[in-house]
């Protein structure tokens, strides 16, 4: 049910690289968006249309990722941090455009992807213990 090494498999090394990125994206625009918004001064639109793409792209990327992990079975590849810290980030990230119904998108995927592990895991308990 487990592959010996989740680093041979190429589907599970790609849907972590995805995940990683997806995680990284949204909160690494609201940084670059708060260093530069004195040098190009972006009204209050310009900056929710901005993080709000940036967000779309992070989920995105994740859903992609989780979609590759769910494939192969790979949730055991050490990529539930960066799941969990992404979509916290990607929380933080949504809520600075005041629009409060969107804040809770990003915790979708983490919420899924423990599921899956802990189906996986249960699935494997089962499996395991001859009845």
């Amino acid at each position: 049910m487990f592959p010996s090494d989740l680093t041979d498999d190429p589907l599970i090394a790609r849907g972590d690289k995805l995940i990683r990125w997806g995680a990284f994206i949204p909160m690494f625009g609201f940084v670059v968006i708060g260093l530069t918004a004195r040098l190009l001064t972006p009204n209050r639109s310009a900056f929710v249309i901005e993080m709000l793409l940036l967000s779309v792209v992070g989920q995105v990327l994740v859903w992609l990722g989780m979609n590759a992990l769910r494939r192969r079975n790979g949730w055991d590849s050490g990529v539930m941090f960066y799941i969990w810290s992404g979509g916290i980030l990607s929380t933080i990230a949504a809520a600075t455009t005041a629009i409060f119904a969107v804040m809770p998108i990003p915790l979708l995927a983490p919420i899924v992807a423990t599921f899956f592990r802990w189906r996986m895991h249960r699935a494997a308990r089962s499996a395991e213990v001859p009845r």
